[in-house]
């Protein structure tokens, strides 16, 4: 990694995420690495291991620490650290496993030279198709930028990304909750389902939504609404008979996903997140699979491209250029100044007041 690299805030860096980028173009990144959806939704990009390989690597929001599994710890011959182990915080149990010597990863043009890894089975549902996974202590070292269009992930420097908001993309913030006696933590947010407000796990490793008990029974869910059972794998084990229901609207900031599937259990996550019967959920990866978004680590967000029908209300009577890159679709262009567009009735009703930015969708609002 490269972390004193100099990117001038980012309308030099460019982070064209869609509009006329490709994965072959930097724009300002220091690696663009081409990612698969597998088919339980997860995003897998090629790693290098010690200069072998590649071996496909999960993005995981959910795993505070990288793991490799046991299949390819015996393939590379890769020693454990006598007696240095870790607990690992699962979705569905938690186990000590022991660490790696591992020397570097590549990832692109990336080389994580001081990787922390630990070896797991991998027999899960979740786990067999991959050969580990990249957790936050990885992906927290960049602004992450994942393109729909291109399919390609992108790490920038931190500083690549500055303080404001971006026109077209939604701003959701994001909190960093403790998991545990040590220094692991997960990332929540809030989202709206039936008007009851929810704190969110933002989890990229899991491959389907879920919900507690306590929350199904805050939305007013009735047992009528349930349509069947499936299975919910985590890493490290997996949980039969989770009861599923149809979301009609879920929403955070106003961004909105309709008729989203939730599984309905009362996993360990929950208890281990919260300390308590609180309502919670889990945001797997395939309400993110389909949207250009960035984590901004650095700044506790999530950038996330909204669709038209989510700013239509904002684009009525707004004529003012858009300074910054050119703005083709999926583009992350910088905020105006102000905005100089007649107020219109739209704005009024989104309690507009004085030239201060909208937090969610960047535009400034009108005096």
């Amino acid at each position: 990694m490269k972390p004193n690299l100099n990117i001038p805030g980012l309308a030099a860096a460019a982070l064209v995420l869609c509009g006329c980028a490709t994965v072959l173009d930097e724009d300002g990144a220091l690696a663009v690495i081409p990612y698969t959806i597998e088919s339980n939704g997860r995003i897998v990009v090629d790693v290098l291991v010690n200069g072998e390989g590649p071996f496909q690597f999960a993005l995981d929001t959910g795993a505070s620490i990288s793991v490799i599994h046991d299949r390819l710890r015996d393939r590379l011959a890769l020693q454990t650290i006598p007696e240095q182990t870790v607990i690992v915080y699962g979705a569905v149990t938690s186990g000590r496993f022991p660490l790696l010597k591992v020397d570097q990863i590549q990832i692109g043009r990336e080389n994580w030279a001081t990787p922390r890894f630990v070896s797991m089975p991998g027999e899960t549902a979740a786990s067999k198709p991959m050969d580990g996974i990249l957790g936050l202590d990885f992906l927290s070292q960049y602004a992450v930028g994942f393109s729909v269009r291109d399919r390609a992930v992108r790490l920038y420097a931190p500083e690549a990304l500055n303080e404001r908001n971006y026109f077209g993309w939604a701003h959701v913030p994001l909190d960093r909750e403790p998991v545990g006696a040590g220094s692991a933590a997960l990332y929540l947010f809030d989202i709206e389902i039936r008007g009851v407000e929810i704190p969110a796990i933002f989890d990229l490793g899991a491959s389907m939504n879920m919900v507690n008990w306590s929350a199904a029974r805050s939305i007013g869910l009735r047992p009528s609404e349930l349509i069947g059972d499936s299975a919910f794998s985590g890493a490290i084990d997996s949980v039969e008979d989770v009861g599923n229901f149809i979301a009609e609207k879920v929403t955070t900031n106003r961004i909105t996903w309709k008729d989203e599937l939730f599984g309905v259990a009362s996993l360990p996550v929950f208890e281990t997140m919260l300390k308590g019967d609180r309502p919670c959920a889990v945001l797997g990866v395939g309400l993110f699979n389909q949207r250009d978004f960035i984590i901004d680590f650095a700044r506790s967000r999530v950038l996330v491209k909204v669709g038209m029908d989510e700013v239509d209300i904002f684009n009525e009577g707004n004529e003012t250029p858009v300074s910054g890159i050119a703005s083709g679709s999926g583009s992350l262009a910088r905020v105006p100044e102000q905005h100089d567009a007649e107020p219109d009735r739209e704005y009024a009703k989104n309690d507009c007041a004085g030239r201060e930015l909208d937090d969610a969708v960047g535009y400034c609002r009108p005096g």
